[in-house]
Parts: structure tokens; C-alpha cells; sequence
């Protein structure tokens, strides 16, 4: 089975803790994560093409490397599982690159088959912020 866009079609919950007490900023880079998450959930290449950047790269969580042109073709291809994503963090490195951290816990058939921790980066472009990179590890027990 096949998990290669593990961590961006996640359902981001963001907890109201969380988002009283983060930055605008933070909150931001939240918001442009949860409409990855449903670009990738509704499999709408559009909306998704609008979120990653011209040089995205992607690893997942077995090594393989695929791009931007790849993720868009892929997000239309229907899933077989569930995503469900926690213990979100954003980190800023300057005022254009936020790290996003979590954990991304996968199902099946109401059966949790995989976990992974992922990063995803973004850079902040004209003003919004765009999907750079994403990387997953998979948990294990």
C-alpha cells in the first residue's frame, strides 16, 4: 500500500489553546496548512497548485522524492485511507520561513495502520505563504 502524500491529506485540528495563544503569523502558516490538507482530501490539483511552491520537493517516509508537477498529478488519484494529524508546532526562521512539525496518524477501516512524523517548510512569497518542502518519518513502535 502506498502512502506517498501521507502528511498532506492530514485533517489539521487545530486546538483552540493553540490558536489563542500563536502568533498571527503562526496562525497563518496553520491556515495555509489546513487548505493543503483539504486541496488533498477533495483532490483539487487547483487549489493545491496554489499552496506549493515552483521548487517543491517532497520525501516521504520510505525515501522516495517527488516534485511539485508529481504532487499535482498524484492529488487527483482517490485514497484508500484516512489521515488524521496532531502535536502541530510552528517555528519561524526569520520572517519568511515557518517549520511546521506533527504527527500524522493514517487508518483504515477505523484501524490505525501507519504513524508518521513529518516537517513541512514554508517561504513566505508576495506576501503568502508556499509549501517548500515536506518530509515524513515513520514512527515505529
Amino acid at each position: 500500500m502506498r502512502y506517498a502524500f501521507a502528511a498532506l491529506l492530514a485533517l489539521v485540528l487545530v486546538p483552540a489553546r493553540i490558536a489563542a495563544s500563536a502568533s498571527p503569523e503562526a496562525i497563518a502558516v496553520l491556515d495555509q496548512e489546513q487548505r493543503w490538507v483539504q486541496a488533498a482530501a477533495t483532490q483539487n490539483a487547483g487549489l493545491l497548485g496554489k499552496i506549493l511552491a515552483q521548487n517543491f520537493v517532497h520525501i516521504n517516509y520510505r525515501g522516495a522524492v517527488t516534485y511539485r508537477e508529481q504532487e499535482l498529478a498524484n492529488v487527483r488519484k482517490p485514497k484508500p485511507y484516512t489521515e488524521a494529524t496532531s502535536e502541530q508546532t510552528v517555528d519561524f526562521a526569520g520572517p519568511t520561513v515557518a517549520v511546521v512539525h506533527g504527527l500524522n496518524t493514517i487508518s483504515q477501516r477505523s484501524k490505525v495502520v501507519l504513524q508518521l512524523r513529518y516537517t513541512d517548510v514554508y517561504v513566505k512569497q508576495n506576501g503568502a505563504w508556499k509549501a517548500m518542502s515536506a518530509q515524513e518519518t515513520q514512527v515505529t513502535k
